[in-house]
């Protein structure tokens, strides 16, 4: 396969994560009311739903911005950077409420994952087709350990 045809198959594997994950969020309804019943008098500051709408809204819109042809951000390494930052395990009340949400909340859960599996192929793809190519400097890397 040619570098583009892997480029539109990475995308479309990503547009399909997508759509998985957009009907997966159809049906956690009942774990999210839940999840707000219980931690709605919580005064920490964000609650775990906050945090799922934030890294959503966050990713999913970086994801819009390559299904553009013409990559829409200008800085695509600070794009890239930004999401290395939304991590769900860099997230405190996330940390603290994902060892038991397998027992009370297995859907939020696997929404979560599937989340930051598409945040790590979005920063995959990035690096790969939109960064720019790093310079290649005329002395061979390995020549520059041996001499």
């Amino acid at each position: 396969m040619e570098k583009h045809e892997v480029e539109l198959f990475e995308k479309k594997r990503i547009a399909e994560l997508l759509n998985r994950l957009k009907e997966h969020g159809r049906t956690i309804k009942d774990e999210r009311s839940k999840l707000w019943d219980n931690n709605k008098n919580d005064a920490q500051g964000y609650s775990v739903l906050d945090r799922l709408e934030i890294l959503s809204l966050n990713v999913i819109g970086y994801l819009s911005g390559l299904d553009s042809k013409n990559f829409l951000f200008k800085e695509p390494e600070k794009v890239v950077n930004h999401l290395h930052k939304l991590s769900i395990f860099n997230v405190e009340c996330i940390m603290k409420w994902y060892p038991s949400a397998v027992e009370e909340y297995p859907k939020i859960k696997y929404y979560f994952e599937l989340l930051d599996y598409i945040r790590l192929l979005t920063i995959d793809y990035i690096q790969r087709y939109r960064l720019p190519e790093p310079q290649q400097s005329e002395e061979n890397e390995f020549t520059t350990f041996v001499s």
